[in-house]
């Protein structure tokens, strides 16, 4: 009896020493239509569709008809992408005589990011590829919910 006693009381400590898993903060299911509005005034719509399964990932399709998936990276849903099309230079004159060069689009590689509780983020735009320069390399963006 005794020794049996000294296995169960065993078998008790190992269990309550036993570190469990981590419990995964609860993400807000984000699934829905969402309209995006930058410090700019540009404005668009999302559709979001979320999985987690093991990992959480927002599938976006925008309303220009592109699509992204963003992981879920310490709180935050983030994404790299290059978007063709996604600066246009204006005509402009070139050299000593004057030679028209016409309006011409080049990619731009985007990172963005937002968080799914305030629904707030940023976009940082690189183009490198684009002959033309950006004048603004950054922008915040506000998600609003359209679609209750």
């Amino acid at each position: 009896m005794k020794g049996t006693m000294i296995a169960a009381a065993a078998a008790l400590a190992t269990i309550l020493t036993t570190n469990a898993a981590p419990a995964r903060a609860e993400v807000p299911n984000l699934a829905g239509v969402y309209l995006y509005a930058d410090e700019d005034g540009d404005t668009g719509m999302w559709t979001i569709r979320t999985t987690c399964t093991p990992d959480c990932v927002a599938h976006v399709t925008t309303s220009s008809g592109r699509s992204f998936d963003a992981a879920l990276v310490d709180g935050r849903y983030i994404n790299t992408r290059t978007i063709p099309g996604g600066v246009t230079c204006p005509g402009h004159t070139a050299g000593d005589f004057g030679r028209w060069i016409p309006a011409s689009e080049h990619p731009v590689t985007v990172t963005q990011w937002w968080d799914p509780v305030t629904l707030t983020g940023e976009v940082d735009f690189f183009n490198d590829a684009a002959p033309c320069a950006l004048a603004d390399h950054r922008d915040s963006f506000r998600l609003t919910r359209i679609d209750r």
